[in-house]
């Protein structure tokens, strides 16, 4: 009786262990949670092309996500996985982007507003910044407004 009890006692402790691993909310959930899943653009009325990128935040069937960049009719079109995607408390959503292409993982955090999204910061894993609060550094401009095509 005792060993059985014990037993049992060792496996409740473990499945309480376990639970926050497993309520754990996988990248395609935190997107669909988000809104951010499908494909979005500056201009959905013009096909995607080098000046009109359409960048789409796909699901998997397993839970995991990606990023499709679609240059229009171009190689440089890619796929990258979402390693994470976590809301935050200030209503942005942090996103862990994989790009294997250039051997760099990024952080980018999403700001939406009236059904719009944009990148409002952007940081590689060699520490390197592209954007911060929303602008490019390489010109000052504010980065654009994506609109949801599909």
């Amino acid at each position: 009786m005792r060993a059985r009890g014990l037993r049992l006692f060792v496996l409740g402790v473990l499945a309480v262990l376990a639970s926050p691993a497993t309520a754990q909310t996988s990248s395609a959930n935190a997107l669909r949670e988000w809104g951010l899943l499908g494909w979005w653009s500056p201009r959905c009325d013009l096909q995607p092309s080098d000046r009109n990128l359409w960048y789409g935040f796909v699901a998997a069937p397993d839970g995991r996500a990606y990023l499709d960049r679609n240059f229009g009719n171009s190689p440089d079109n890619d796929r990258s996985e979402i390693l994470s995607a976590e809301p935050q408390a200030d209503g942005t959503l942090s996103l862990r982007i994989n790009f294997a292409k250039f051997n760099d993982v990024r952080l980018n955090v999403y700001a939406k507003s009236d059904g719009r999204t944009r990148v409002m910061y952007n940081r590689g894993s060699k520490g390197d910044v592209s954007v911060e609060n929303g602008v490019l550094r390489h010109n000052g401009r504010p980065t654009p407004w994506q609109h949801k095509c599909s």
